[in-house]
């Protein structure tokens, strides 16, 4: 509770700096725009990509089909997909909301029925090694947690009892029934690294209630193996102390493991694969129980899995799951990369789905993208722009990133180019081309776009921004500006000086007539939260001539305190207003929002009107409690893309993907808007757990008074109409999850926004 008031307290100094200028929640999420590759649609384009994904399954709706739940670990992010499928045929809709019920995670996530009730649990690394939550549905038959216990031993004379399970900073430990007794038990690396410690669960031998674990550390050498950090083969046969020794297993410390135990062969007991953080493969260990008199005992190993197939490999630390993707009702082997970077960004998912059957298992290389294929993913560093590139009238999407993991370690970046298929009200793409304009060929590593007239000949230009911070220019080489433009020809941009144009690592432009003179300028973002402004001095058609004028244009500066800010701007119309901001996209996924600029006047100070714009975050799923230095990135495009007469906003994020947000309110003109608290409303207590009050004066009142709470997503959770004579009305919030949200008061053209923090 003390980290949530923290939390609400930081919260609360951030908005009350924003000026009362700032609009409140202007865009929703719109996760039901639809995306088409080669006539196939994409069942989750919008969920924001995928870098390190573990993988998880269970029912989330209450439906009685098994759902997928992906953890982000770099991150913290928890995404959640619905199966609208049919038996051995499922389909998983990217379905946000059901995040929201899960508490913090930390390191890895788990769903496991630990107390067999036909509802998924969760497990996760907690402080010690494994906190256990108890899974149930609340009244919208939402799969929700309540935590239940840190699980811990008393039994190892070797330390001061009781010990939590150890499970190490980046390790994955396995949590099955190893003994074939009913409940869960657990199998992790020791705090060395080197030989699996066996955690037994005694909850059916001491007649408990299913509704607890109580562990006994059991065997400090399981499978009687052990490794060190120069051999991929591990010893066998392993000689270590027996049950409870007071004696630590000797040994060189390993590192990082992520262990996966499944039954490779049919026999009943359980066998290894071995992902670690010194090496690329995964190993894979035979269990030999039934020789061995019915003890765990590893006796065959195979160091490449699967060296007489496809071998799973990622550049960085692979680590494997177990379960059944396809749900034919055997389990399948999915292989991800947890490393903290310099890995596998796209083909990031190695699917073997059991062609054989449960008794005699056969794991078969299907693909090495599974679900990443049904989403937008651009690799690394995702940077949208909304521009009608095929000149029917509708903006046309255009996705750049910061790369594509190479073998070599490099990232090497192209655009994607996507249609806009969208009528009023219902926004679609189809992509046309995953290599558009050949950029790949290019060998560029970072490709941030932006169009626009720069050489004064009347034809959009193209600009791709690199990550060490030059620009290629693309001339437009169309017949005039009314056709689609032809951009094949390219050079390093350079400035009237003769200059490589470099606006510092990160670089992001942007084309737009800053100083109003009917020429259009270069602006570009950069990793220092800085933007760079160059000057158009062309005089006549067909020339190119930019002058620096400014590295810090507007005195702007975007998340203070980062050491990468990774500012990313958009400069135009954003809503009803007709008024043109400039959107700053940033290193913590926030948005920020400058005015003061509509003059032409480039040598002032532009004030901020927002440090987050409708309270969207790309950090969307960040569990509460954490005010970490992650890098999520926000990369804002914004268009009326479907031609309804409201604005539509996509984001790029860290991971390559894309998330999408429609506007859903008119901003008044005239509006009494405040950021946070003020004295005509109150919302109590604050930090809350079960109930929240809210309450009005009757001078805030015109006419009824309608109540939202958002997530930080800008997805509604809670929404309720009260008439103005009520002036006070309580809430229940005992199913929402713990986290911050912002709440919001309207009543006619009054508007109170301000955040609470919601604790378990």
């Amino acid at each position: 509770m003390k980290r949530q008031v923290y939390c609400s307290f930081i919260l609360l100094s951030f908005v009350a700096k924003v000026s009362a200028q700032s609009e409140g929640v202007v865009y929703e999420r719109n996760d039901s725009a639809r995306v088409f590759a080669y006539s196939n649609e994409k069942s989750m384009p919008w969920c924001g990509g995928f870098n390190n994904p573990q993988f998880a399954m269970g029912d989330l709706n209450n439906d009685g089909k098994t759902d997928l739940v992906v953890f982000e670990r770099l991150s913290y992010q928890v995404k959640t997909f619905i199966n609208t499928g049919t038996g051995g045929n499922p389909v998983y809709v990217y379905a946000p909301k059901y995040a929201l019920n899960f508490p913090a995670i930390r390191v890895y996530l788990k769903l496991e029925d630990y107390d067999r009730d036909g509802t998924a649990d969760l497990m996760e690394h907690g402080s010690q090694g494994v906190n256990v939550y108890k899974g149930y549905f609340n009244a919208n038959n939402e799969l929700c947690f309540t935590f239940r216990q840190e699980l811990k031993y008393s039994n190892d004379l070797s330390t001061v009892p009781p010990v939590g399970v150890n499970v190490n900073g980046a390790d994955i430990p396995a949590i099955v029934d190893v003994d074939n007794d009913g409940d869960l038990d657990i199998v992790s690396y020791n705090s060395l690294g080197n030989e699996l410690y066996y955690y037994k669960n005694d909850q059916v031998e001491q007649s408990l209630s299913p509704d607890t674990m109580a562990i006994k550390l059991r065997d400090k050498c399981w499978g009687k193996i052990s490794q060190n950090t120069q051999y991929r083969t591990h010893i066998m046969h392993y000689s270590c102390e027996a049950e409870n020794s007071t004696l630590l297993p000797k040994g060189y410390r390993h590192g990082s493991n992520g262990v996966c135990l499944f039954d490779a062969d049919g026999d009943g007991d359980y066998d290894i694969l071995d992902g670690n953080g010194s090496f690329s493969d995964i190993q894979f260990l035979q269990n030999g129980r039934v020789q061995n008199g019915g003890r765990d005992s590893m006796v065959y190993q195979d160091t490449t899995w699967q060296r007489t197939g496809v071998q799973a490999h990622m550049p960085q630390y692979p680590v494997a799951f177990w379960l059944d993707i396809n749900q034919d009702g055997k389990k399948d082997l999915l292989i991800s990369p947890h490393a903290e970077g310099g890995s596998e960004n796209y083909k990031c998912v190695l699917y073997y789905k059991n062609t054989g059957t449960v008794a005699s298992p056969v794991y078969t290389y299907q693909s090495d993208s599974l679900i990443v294929e049904q989403t937008i993913d651009a690799g690394t560093g995702s940077y949208p722009m909304l521009y009608d590139y095929d000149k029917d009238g509708k903006p046309d999407l255009i996705v750049g990133s910061d790369g594509y993991y190479q073998p070599n370690g490099t990232l090497k970046s192209k655009l994607q180019y996507y249609k806009n298929t969208s009528v009023p009200g219902h926004i679609s793409f189809a992509l046309q081309d995953a290599n558009f304009a050949n950029i790949f060929a290019l060998n560029l590593s970072g490709a941030a776009p932006a169009v626009g007239d720069l050489d004064n000949d009347g034809k959009d230009d193209l600009v791709l921004g690199q990550s060490a911070g030059t620009l290629t220019f693309f001339p437009n080489t169309a017949a005039s500006a009314a056709v689609q433009p032809q951009w094949s020809a390219f050079w390093a941009l350079k400035d009237y000086n003769n200059l490589l144009v470099n606006a510092g690592n990160k670089a992001a432009p942007f084309i737009y007539d800053l100083n109003k003179d009917g020429k259009n300028d270069l602006i570009i973002g950069n990793e220092s939260g800085q933007l760079v402004y160059y000057e158009n001095v062309g005089s006549g058609p067909g020339q190119l001539k930019l002058q620096l004028k400014t590295s810090q244009l507007g005195n702007i500066a975007i998340d203070p305190g980062y050491l990468y800010a990774n500012a990313v701007p958009y400069i135009g119309k954003m809503d009803n207003t007709g008024t043109d901001y400039i959107l700053c996209g940033s290193a913590s996924g926030r948005l920020y929002r400058f005015d003061g600029f509509q003059g032409g006047n480039t040598a002032i100070t532009y004030p901020m009107t927002d440090n987050r714009y409708s309270y969207i975050d790309t950090a969307y799923a960040m569990q509460p409690g954490y005010t970490n230095n992650i890098n999520q990135r926000s990369s804002p495009a914004v268009a009326d893309i479907d031609g309804d007469g409201k604005y539509d906003m996509i984001l790029g994020n860290t991971f390559g993907g894309l998330t999408i947000y429609k506007q859903v309110i008119n901003v008044a003109f005239s509006a009494n808007l405040t950021a946070g608290n003020n004295h005509e409303v109150k919302v109590y207590p604050n930090p809350a757990k079960d109930m929240l009050y809210f309450s009005w004066t009757s001078s805030f009142a015109q006419g009824t008074v309608e109540i939202y709470l958002y997530s930080t997503t800008g997805q509604k959770i809670l929404q309720h109409t009260a008439t103005a004579q009520e002036l006070s009305v309580a809430l229940p919030i005992h199913d929402i999850a713990a986290g911050t949200y912002f709440c919001e008061f309207q009543s006619g053209t009054n508007r109170v926004v301000t955040p609470v923090s919601i604790y378990r």
